[in-house]
């Protein structure tokens, strides 16, 4: 069954270029079609989209390159609902990468493999990025199931993909839900303060609605205990994550046999190792509150 591997990209030509490098040291690229959905320029003296287009060379190497490039600039967020769209019209499954990111030379295995023994379980998706983890002692697995996805080298299945609401039309009454909400939030205490902002227009992000609709369907996305991605755009050159090394994390090396984890229940343990990557700071946590109240008082 072909994965194909899908790339969104728009104004780093250098960032695209090394993602590509690093796709190809997996030995399954080869096996995989590519889609790389190029945003179009905010305005027309900015050259970066066709550089990106040029620095696609190593594309050949795929079992088959679409390259779409877009008319106008439609967002980041708009360019990847719009592509997976287009992409599961032809596909059930995919891989999907953001243009800041380093894979390793077992992302492919690793992703192919999870999607082939996760498909008819109760997952939402796959990661490829692990933030640093406490594992019980002994933990015997590659794999840890949490409910909330990643969007650092990810990947899904058609029927997941389509079962997302993206107006989000119940989020009124969500917000207005303590227990909802504190519930959403065990999985980081920054989730439905994003929601929120992703509802009112002041971020906007696909990833917090996938994110939110997994939780509502109670389905959790597999991670592995180590990454197979390193996080590139932590350089200060992206619009979502500043310069920072709070995102840090190891990586395998080597991978030998997989042993995915088949019990779907969240591990209390590594939950709350899990959360501390994203929890929020007391100050933001109580701007959050004021954020939420004005919005609930309109």
């Amino acid at each position: 069954m072909e994965t194909p591997v899908v790339i969104f990209a728009y104004n780093r030509p250098a960032h695209v270029q090394r993602l590509m490098k690093s796709l190809l040291l997996n030995p399954e690229a080869k096996d995989c079609p590519l889609y790389v959905f190029i945003d179009g320029a905010k305005n027309p003296d900015d050259t970066k989209p066709k550089e990106v287009m040029m620095s696609l060379e190593g594309s050949k190497n795929f079992s088959s390159a679409n390259i779409i490039k877009r008319e106008r600039n439609i967002g980041l967020a708009q360019n990847i609902i719009q592509g997976l769209n287009e992409v599961f019209e032809l596909y059930d499954r995919a891989i999907v990468l953001e243009d800041d990111l380093i894979a390793t030379p077992h992302f492919l295995r690793f992703m192919i493999s999870a999607l082939g023994h996760y498909e008819h379980t109760n997952a939402w998706s796959i990661a490829g990025y692990t933030p640093p983890v406490s594992l019980p002692g002994n933990y015997p697995y590659t794999t840890y199931p949490i409910m909330r996805n990643c969007s650092w080298g990810w990947a899904t299945w058609r029927n997941r993909w389509q079962m997302v609401d993206w107006e989000v039309s119940d989020f009124k009454d969500f917000i207005s839900d303590a227990a909802q909400r504190k519930a959403f939030d065990l999985s980081g205490s920054d989730l439905s303060a994003m929601l929120l902002k992703q509802q009112t227009g002041e971020i906007g992000s696909w990833s917090i609605r996938f994110c939110y609709s997994g939780f509502k369907h109670q389905m959790p996305t597999i991670y592995p205990v180590q990454s197979f991605i390193i996080n590139g755009g932590a350089d200060g050159s992206g619009s979502n994550v500043s310069a920072t090394h709070k995102y840090d994390t190891n990586i395998f090396e080597e991978l030998g046999e997989i042993k995915f984890c088949n019990n779907l229940d969240i591990n209390p343990l590594i939950l709350e190792s899990f959360r501390k990557t994203y929890n929020c700071s007391l100050i933001r946590r109580i701007i959050n509150w004021w954020k939420r109240k004005r919005y609930i008082a309109l």
